[in-house]
């Protein structure tokens, strides 16, 4: 397994097509194209590579997938298996759930070459592998886990998930296989209903900065002590942030830049893949703002 070079420059992964009109919701599908002019025009990262992704095959969704959950999903059939993504259904989102979640693979896959890369979208961590939920209809890291470890890239994957909702698709999927260790860290009294992580750490609403960076170091460092990854992916959500709509956990901007350090600088050996998972922020301005100083986190600006 290739380890990441003491600074790795991270690459970006992005497509016109991961933005979807989702008409009038909560979620901000415009952040992805909004956040990539903001990367490309912006001479700090003028020497990092931005790479276009293929879509997800229906074989590959099926690794993680159940058949009757794609046929409905492919065939736009809003059924019992897709009603709880509490979003529209055509073949526009679709599409664009599976290029994100090629994106995914396409991210993990040079995250392993040279150490650190990102997908500009990802991180849809609600999906199960029989139902959609919670603005996710494709589990991208799942099945980007699986994908690797069937081609033998991978062995052991931890996914380290900070979005202010649990993971809780990731943890159905992946409980009791002891290849992918799945961590947690979110707001209890929150959606949605919770399943067993690895690791869970259910914060108090209103959680701040010094408590949340303790408890989120504390839990790395056990992690460290009994399981050791080929690969990382990091849901870097920004809906932990005080203004965020969607959420009572109360990290400022400064509080959440930190957060992003110390988990950049967790096993340095070890290739990273970063997500960018929720952010649902009053002014969606300061989810892009957010979801831009993570990418400087990555790339060291900061």
């Amino acid at each position: 397994m290739q380890k990441k070079n003491s600074e790795p420059l991270p690459i970006f992964v992005y497509s016109s097509d991961y933005d979807m009109d989702l008409g009038p919701h909560v979620f901000p599908s415009v952040k992805f194209g909004f956040l990539y002019s903001r990367l490309v025009d912006n001479s700090k990262f003028k020497k990092h590579k931005f790479v276009e992704p293929e879509p997800l095959t229906p074989q590959e969704a099926a690794l993680v997938h159940s058949r009757a959950f794609l046929a409905d999903l492919n065939s736009l059939t809003m059924s019992n298996r897709l009603h709880r993504s509490e979003l529209p259904l055509n073949r526009e989102i679709v599409d664009a759930f599976y290029l994100a979640s090629g994106g995914t693979a396409l991210a993990a896959r040079l995250a392993l070459e040279s150490g650190l890369a990102m997908n500009l979208s990802g991180g849809f961590h609600h999906s199960y592998a029989d139902h959609a939920e919670g603005f996710c209809y494709l589990n991208d890291v799942a099945i980007s886990v699986r994908m690797l470890q069937k081609e033998k890239k991978i062995k052991r994957a931890l996914i380290i998930d900070l979005d202010v909702h649990q993971g809780n698709g990731n943890a159905k999927i992946f409980h009791g296989d002891n290849t992918v260790f799945t961590f947690s860290m979110h707001e209890q009294n929150n959606y949605p209903v919770k399943e067993q992580s690895d690791l869970d750490i259910g914060l108090e609403t209103g959680c701040r900065d010094e408590q949340y960076l303790t408890l989120l170091s504390q839990a790395l460092k056990e992690i460290q002590e009994q399981f050791e990854p080929d690969l990382i992916y990091y849901l870097a959500g920004v809906d932990p942030y005080e203004h965020d709509r969607l959420g009572g956990i109360a990290l400022t901007k400064r509080g959440m830049a930190e957060r992003d350090r110390v988990v950049r600088d967790f096993l340095p050996g070890v290739p990273m893949v970063t997500l960018l998972a929720g952010g649902y922020a009053e002014n969606t301005l300061d989810t892009i703002d957010l979801h831009f100083q993570t990418c400087e986190v990555l790339a060291r600006f900061r």
